[in-house]
């Protein structure tokens, strides 16, 4: 199958992970895949990938952008067109009457205008709930995918300085609001534990302050850009998921699949995979704190809850699955066109 992969976003995140690593994936696969996106993007490409640039800097309605993207798609004869967020995704279906092949559009996060998804011929959602709108038969679940991670159990309270006789607990993601950093903060505020939370973003600042008001049992540390992240959780007594908001969480699947404990607001996915023991609500720094003391007094009781969802959802996780199920989206695309 020659399949187009189409990513309109500059920059480096979850989304430019997922479409490095399903391009990847399909290339190992056997078909010849092409990534039609940023320039600076397409360097970071596994070698078996073809790479066309288009100009993301211009708007999703510029109308030389979109003339150049129908160009470059049908110079491509490509047998799927595969979009990846809204932008791609307004772009393609603004050009669909226009392009030969079956068009498919992945709906990564919450966003308030989807209409664009509607007029393609599938949606892939990487969560229940982004799946919602859509109708059945014109939509897939596709949970992001992660290789299997590797990593050795380290020394967390002798690498950082922490009490010895007290939990360590991980929160990893951009330092944004939407992540729910300071939410955490307040809630574990007076508890007995130390928190580390890897990351780095425009919040820092203002959780660097709120740290500083902690009272003095409480242990809390921003350690910036990590590339351990998975060791951190591996090592971790816990990891807590504090968004306000997600499309789908890396920080999740890599914990899950870690075999990490999880307590987690309620947000995709976890609220889709973790018992509603595991999961409180969103914004709620009090609820947050109640849960994690009870869950705290009761380590394995805590590690109990999470054996079913680790048994069940774990190899929905990675790579292979998501490889499969986004070739049987394809596979079904062409077969109704």
């Amino acid at each position: 199958m020659r399949i187009c992969q189409v990513l309109a976003s500059q920059g480096e995140g979850g989304l430019e992970k997922h479409v490095r690593e399903l391009a990847g994936q399909l290339a190992e696969a056997g078909h010849e895949v092409l990534v039609l996106g940023d320039a600076d993007y397409l360097a970071t490409l596994p070698a078996q990938v073809g790479r066309v640039p288009i100009r993301c800097d211009r708007s999703r309605r510029n109308p030389l952008l979109l003339l150049e993207l129908l160009f470059k798609l049908r110079r491509c004869r490509c047998d799927i067109i595969h979009a990846q967020a809204n932008k791609a995704a307004s772009m393609v279906a603004s050009l669909r009457r226009g392009l030969a092949a079956p068009t498919v559009g992945t709906l990564h996060n919450i966003k308030r205008n989807i209409a664009a998804f509607h007029r393609l011929d599938h949606v892939i959602a990487v969560s229940q709930q982004l799946a919602g709108p859509f109708p059945k038969p014109h939509c897939s679940v596709v949970y992001n995918g992660i290789a299997p991670p590797s990593c050795e159990q380290v020394d967390l309270r002798a690498q950082f300085g922490l009490p010895a006789n007290r939990p360590v607990l991980l929160a990893a993601g951009h330092l944004v609001q939407a992540k729910g950093f300071d939410i955490l903060l307040d809630a574990v505020d007076g508890l007995p534990l130390s928190l580390l939370i890897a990351g780095e973003g425009p919040e820092r600042y203002s959780l660097e302050q709120r740290i500083k008001r902690m009272m003095p049992g409480t242990q809390c540390r921003l350690l910036g850009y990590r590339t351990d992240v998975a060791t951190l959780m591996a090592s971790a007594d816990a990891v807590i998921i504090s968004s306000r908001r997600e499309g789908f969480s890396y920080v999740f699947s890599e914990a899950l699949l870690l075999g990490a404990r999880i307590l987690a607001t309620d947000v995709p996915v976890a609220n889709e995979v973790l018992p509603a023991e595991l999961i409180v609500p969103v914004g709620d720094a009090q609820a947050l704190r109640n849960r994690l003391q009870a869950l705290l007094d009761n380590m394995d009781g805590w590690s109990g809850l999470m054996e079913a969802p680790q048994a069940s959802f774990s190899e929905g996780m990675t790579l292979k699955a998501m490889l499969e199920k986004t070739v049987a989206v394809y596979d079904k695309a062409l077969a109704e066109n």
